[in-house]
C-alpha cells in the first residue's frame, strides 16, 4: 500500500502516505489547485452560542444599559470629554457588529488572516495604505474626545503655519513676529500654532483630527449597516430563488433607482442638517450593488460539488448557505465594501462644502468650503486706499490641508481594497 497515491482534500491540500496532511501552497506541491478553505471551522461540532452572537448579544446589552444611563441618570463620557450624541449611538451600535462578525471571525481564523497579512507584505502600497488607515482609526476614535470642541479666538485667526508667512493685515495678532514695512508687512507661523489657524481661530490640527472622527463614523456606520444587510439579502436570494429572489432583486433595483442623497435632502427640509440623519440614510440605502455581487457569487458556489454533496446528504438549504456559501463570500464583500466607503466619505463631504450638514460635524468639507469662500478686508471702512483684501489663496492651508487629508484617506481605502482583493484571491500564492 506503500505506492498508493495520495488523496485529494477539499481545501487544496493533500494526505500522504500513513495520514501525514500536506498544507503546503499549491505552488510547491502538483495536482489540482482549488481554493482553500478552512473545513475545521466549516465542518466543526455545533456549538450551543456560536462567539459572534455572543459577542453581539453582550455588546447589546453593554449598549443599551449605556443609552438608558444616559438618558435617565447622568450624560455619558467616553473618552475624555466625549460627551455622546444620537449619532455617537449609531456609530458605537455600527461597531459592535463590526466587532462581532468582523474582529471575532479573523481571530477565529487566525491562519486564514496571517495568510493575507502574509501577501499584504509583499505590496507595499497595500500595506502603507492599511498603516495609515489604523492611525486614521485611532485618530477620529481617540482624538476628538481627548482635545474637547475647538476654541473660538478670532484673535488669532488665519495665523500661518510654522516656515509661511500671511498679510498682517490677515490676522489682529501674531505671535509668530511681523517683518516688512508697509503693505509688505507679513505673519510668521509659530509652533504655537504648527499647521495655522482658520477665520474663526480654531487650530487646523484640531479640525483635521475632527474632520477624520466624522469620516470615521461614515466608513464605521457604512459597515455595520452595509455589510449585514448586503450578504443577508445577497445570500438569501440566490439561496432560495423564486419568488424570494424576485421580490429581494425588485427592492433592489427600486433602492438603486432611487438615489440616497436625494432621500436625505427630502428628509433634510423636515429635520434640518444632521450627520445623524446622513449615515442612516446612505448606510441603509447603499447595500444594493454589493447584495448583487454577493448573490452572483452564491450562484456559482452552490454548484461546488461541495455544496452539491451536503445537499444530497439531506441539509436543508438555510444549513447549507450558513455552514458553505456564507463563508465564501467574504472574498466579494470585504473589497466590495473598501471601495464603496471611498464613495460614501466624498460624499458626506460634497454635501458639507455645500452647507447641508450639520456645521457642529467639523467635516473636512466644510472646513474646505471656509478656506475658499473667506475673504477678508482689511483697513478702516474710511481709508479705502488702504483697503487690502486676502484671498483663498493668501491662507491657502485653511482648505489644502483638509482637503489633502480627504484625499490621502480615499486613496488609501481604494489601495487597500485592492491589496486585500489580490490576498484572498486564491490564486495569489502562485
Amino acid at each position: 500500500m506503500d505506492d498508493a497515491p495520495s488523496a485529494g482534500r477539499p481545501d487544496g491540500g493533500t494526505v500522504g502516505r500513513g495520514g501525514t496532511f500536506d498544507d503546503s501552497p499549491p505552488s510547491e506541491r502538483g495536482g489540482a489547485r482549488f481554493e482553500r478553505i478552512d473545513w475545521e471551522a466549516v465542518e466543526g461540532r455545533r456549538r450551543p452560542v456560536r462567539p459572534e452572537r455572543a459577542v453581539l448579544a453582550v455588546g447589546l446589552v453593554a449598549l443599551t444599559a449605556l443609552v438608558l444611563y444616559d438618558r435617565y441618570v447622568a450624560g455619558v463620557y467616553l473618552v475624555g470629554t466625549w460627551n455622546v450624541t444620537a449619532v455617537d449611538w449609531l456609530f458605537l451600535l455600527a461597531l459592535v457588529v463590526l466587532l462581532a462578525y468582523g474582529v471575532v471571525p479573523a481571530v477565529r481564523n487566525r491562519r486564514s488572516v496571517f495568510r493575507v497579512v502574509r501577501r499584504l507584505r509583499s505590496r507595499p502600497l497595500a500595506a502603507a495604505s492599511l498603516s495609515y488607515l489604523g492611525l486614521f482609526f485611532l485618530a477620529g476614535l481617540f482624538g476628538p474626545g481627548l482635545l474637547g470642541s475647538p476654541t473660538l479666538d478670532p484673535g488669532v485667526q488665519y495665523l500661518p503655519p510654522v516656515g509661511e508667512t500671511v498679510p498682517a493685515s490677515a490676522t489682529s495678532d501674531c505671535p509668530g513676529g511681523i517683518t516688512g514695512e508697509g503693505f509688505d508687512r507679513v505673519c510668521h507661523g509659530t509652533g504655537e500654532y504648527p499647521l495655522g489657524t482658520n477665520h474663526r481661530g480654531h487650530t487646523m490640527g484640531h479640525l483635521l483630527v475632527l474632520g477624520a472622527r466624522t469620516a470615521l463614523y461614515v466608513s464605521v456606520v457604512a459597515v455595520g449597516l452595509v455589510v449585514p444587510l448586503a450578504t443577508l439579502v445577497g445570500v438569501a436570494a440566490a439561496t432560495y430563488g423564486g419568488i424570494v429572489d424576485d421580490l429581494l432583486m425588485a427592492y433592489v433595483d427600486l433602492q438603486l433607482s432611487v438615489p440616497a442623497i436625494l432621500i436625505y435632502f427630502v428628509l433634510m427640509f423636515y429635520l434640518g442638517p444632521s450627520l445623524f440623519v446622513l449615515l442612516v440614510v446612505f448606510g441603509l440605502l447603499s447595500w444594493g450593488g454589493i447584495a448583487r455581487l454577493v448573490r452572483s457569487e452564491v450562484l456559482q458556489r452552490r454548484e461546488e460539488g461541495y455544496v452539491l454533496a451536503s445537499r444530497a446528504a439531506g441539509a436543508s438549504k438555510g444549513s447549507v448557505a450558513k455552514a458553505h456559501l456564507l463563508p465564501n463570500v467574504t472574498n466579494t464583500v470585504v473589497p466590495a465594501v473598501f471601495h464603496l466607503i471611498p464613495v460614501l466619505i466624498l460624499t458626506e463631504a460634497g454635501i458639507a462644502f455645500l452647507g447641508f450638514e450639520d456645521a457642529q460635524a467639523y467635516s473636512w468639507g466644510e472646513t474646505i468650503a471656509d478656506g475658499l469662500g473667506q475673504t477678508v478686508s482689511a483697513g478702516s471702512p474710511a481709508d479705502r486706499f488702504h483697503d487690502l483684501a486676502i484671498t483663498p489663496l493668501d491662507v491657502w492651508w485653511v482648505s489644502a490641508l483638509p482637503a489633502a487629508s480627504l484625499a490621502l484617506t480615499l486613496v488609501a481605502f481604494k489601495l487597500a481594497g485592492d491589496g486585500i482583493r489580490d490576498a484572498l484571491d486564491p490564486r495569489g500564492e502562485r
